[in-house]
């Protein structure tokens, strides 16, 4: 088992792939793709609880707390994107998260933009969280999500 050499924190096991581990916390994201050695396509998600989306863990020197018995796991990038639907249309993404003006964009590309116009902008996930998306907010995406967009004649 790798050790982490960082002194600031205390030694905590975690399991990353179905990998026991231990290491130091607070750790970086960088230290923990290292010790699973996870491939350079890879991404690295802490899981969650309940019907929340796993976080993914950034590839850098961002501490990242651990807490004894955390559980990670990795999966492989894709380059291709995923599909999302806006107004029913489908488009390819190949970002993680997308903005408020990114998805008014692809459903109006020709506006009206600027100024005093508003959309409401509601979005749905496969796994049934639904939400609603505000100007300079963003949310991550998943293949097959839908947006519904939507001018609410406001200005």
């Amino acid at each position: 088992m790798d050790v982490q050499t960082d002194p600031r924190g205390n030694l905590v096991r975690l399991h990353i792939d179905q990998g026991s581990y231990e290491s130091r916390t607070p750790t970086t994201g960088a230290a923990l793709y290292q010790l699973a050695n996870v491939e350079a396509e890879g991404v690295l998600f802490k899981e969650v609880e309940g019907n929340r989306e796993d976080t993914p863990v950034p590839r850098d020197g961002t501490d990242i707390h651990l807490n004894e018995d955390d559980h990670f796991h990795s999966a492989r990038t894709s380059h291709s994107g995923v599909e999302i639907f806006v107004n029913t249309e489908p488009f390819k993404w190949e970002r993680p998260k997308i903005t408020y003006e990114e998805v008014v964009r692809l459903a109006y590309p020709d506006g009206p933009h600027g100024g005093g116009v508003r959309y409401n902008v509601m979005w749905t996930k496969p796994d049934g969280q639904e939400g609603a998306l505000r100007p300079g907010q963003s949310v991550s995406v998943v293949n097959e999500m839908k947006f519904d967009v939507r001018n609410t004649d406001k200005s």
